[in-house]
């Protein structure tokens, strides 16, 4: 009788095992989880120059350095020179803010895309991601590679399907290094503390996600 009952609770523990399980990876298929909360700095951690300026920025990683020219000439590519629509650039460069708590990149983008086109409301949407209703299909699929290559590193064939019927393959190659380069750039800027000039906008509020 012992042994029986030894086998039946281990039995439920399994079963109890497995619907946990399921249960968070459904969870996880139902969203994309943001970079783990941390303060901002509210000054830079490394030494700048005394004529810094108020925002310095690219002082942080100075074109003195043979590194940082050429990650200067490779970041900035994305904006002075990809073909995919400046609205759908925005798109990209701003939910990956988002979901990197990249305030800086949030906060210049915020500003930029506004100048593509987007509107404040459609950029407030933007931390609601995908599912949020008013992006249309393609703008859609946009934000969920940001989502997808977040999560997973992987764009899903149904989103890289979208996308594939409406850019050429070297735009669909813009899309996998805009969100690269930019959750990139926010790692550099969140640690080495790039700080925004005086108000400047900043990243929404959350709860706590």
């Amino acid at each position: 009788m012992r042994k029986t009952g030894y086998i039946a609770a281990g039995v439920i523990l399994v079963c109890a095992a497995f619907l946990l399980g399921a249960a968070g990876a459904a969870a996880q298929e139902s969203g994309v989880s943001r970079v783990g909360a941390f303060e901002h700095l509210d000054a830079p951690r490394i030494g700048l120059p005394d004529d810094a300026g108020e925002a310095p920025m690219r002082e942080l990683c100075p074109d003195v350095s043979d590194m940082c020219e050429r990650y200067w000439a490779y970041t900035g590519y994305f904006v002075r020179n990809a073909t995919i629509p400046e609205r759908h650039r925005e798109l990209l460069i701003l939910r990956t803010a988002w979901l990197s708590r990249g305030d800086y990149i949030w906060g210049r983008h915020d500003v930029i895309g506004k100048e593509a086109g987007l509107t404040a409301e459609e950029i407030a949407r933007v931390t609601a991601g995908p599912d949020a209703p008013g992006w249309d299909d393609f703008e859609r699929a946009l934000l969920a590679a940001a989502d997808e290559l977040h999560g997973s590193r992987f764009i899903s064939d149904a989103t890289w399907n979208v996308l594939a019927a409406g850019y050429t393959d070297d735009e669909l190659r813009q899309v996998v290094l805009i969100v690269g380069n930019y959750t990139q750039l926010a790692m550099m800027q969140n640690t080495l503390g790039a700080q925004l000039p005086a108000g400047s906008p900043r990243l929404p509020a959350d709860d706590g996600r």
